[in-house]
């Protein structure tokens, strides 16, 4: 190449490099980051996304384990020390009851981002353990563009398959009763009323839900949030209290988890952004 010729190119380089810049810019999949925070004494993760500036995601997972018979918080974890990398957050735990391994994963393309996570859990005691499942937590307290106490953009799936706003599907209310609601889910926990830490809000559903996520659309109606289990779902649960506005599809990891067996499971929780 002469030396005219080598300055036409560079010429046009210059030119053309902040419009290309700008391209690579725009096509950039959007980015996630995870940091230690704090959920009422309680260890969580605080989720940020890049095309969400404004918006701050809280993760518990899990909040506590549930299981039959079983009250109070024996299973709530507040020291839950996370190891950040740059694909996501592992953790490794054990204590009399349990030993358990959680993994997220941060996935991601042009149109959505999001978190994959898988979690096994060892029974550690020398009894039988029933309907084992995570109360995985994903609040949106910090999120005004997701919140909905209203229950006006929740979606679920009634027990023949159907989407329902989460709004009209039946609940138990009344006085003394927190503003929340547990839901059974087909080929979940049968019988919630025996799994005595869901019991003690006297606040299940009459009403059976199916199919294996849950989901809210954003305010703007660009952004859907779905929560996603790839098993079985124990049973979905929402809380529409001012300072909670959180929805979750608890996973099942087994209905009998003898002593020194172990169960997994696995889900995402996605953001997809929406054509408008």
């Amino acid at each position: 190449m002469d030396t005219v010729k080598k300055c036409k190119f560079f010429l046009l380089l210059v030119l053309f490099f902040p419009i290309l810049l700008k391209a690579q810019q725009t096509s950039k999949e959007p980015v996630l980051l995870m940091e230690d925070t704090d959920a009422g004494g309680r260890a969580a993760i605080a989720i940020h996304i890049s095309e969400m500036p404004d918006q701050k995601f809280v993760l518990e997972i899990p909040e506590v384990f549930t299981l039959r018979e079983v009250n109070g918080d024996l299973y709530n974890y507040s020291k839950q020390n996370w190891k950040y990398n740059p694909g996501g957050a592992e953790l490794n735990y054990e204590d009399k009851k349990f030993q358990y391994s959680i993994k997220l994963k941060i996935v991601s393309n042009k149109n959505s981002i999001g978190v994959k996570w898988d979690m096994s859990c060892k029974n550690n005691t020398d009894s039988t353990m029933y309907d084992v499942a995570a109360f995985n937590c994903w609040t949106m307290n910090f999120a005004p563009l997701f919140k909905d106490t209203k229950m006006e953009r929740t979606y679920v799936y009634d027990i023949n398959g159907e989407k329902k706003l989460i709004k009209n599907v039946a609940k138990t209310q009344g006085p003394g009763r927190r503003t929340m609601q547990f839901y059974p889910a087909v080929s979940g926990v049968k019988n919630l009323s025996k799994t005595g830490w869901i019991q003690q809000w006297d606040v299940t559903s009459p009403e059976t839900l199916s199919v294996k996520k849950v989901s809210i659309l954003s305010t703007d109606g660009r952004w859907l949030y779905e929560n996603w289990v790839n098993g079985k779902v124990a049973f979905f649960f929402n809380n529409w209290e001012e300072d909670h506005g959180c929805l979750h599809a608890s996973p099942l990891l087994a209905k009998e988890l003898k002593p020194g067996k172990s169960a997994h499971a696995s889900g995402v929780f996605n953001f997809t952004k929406l054509q408008k």
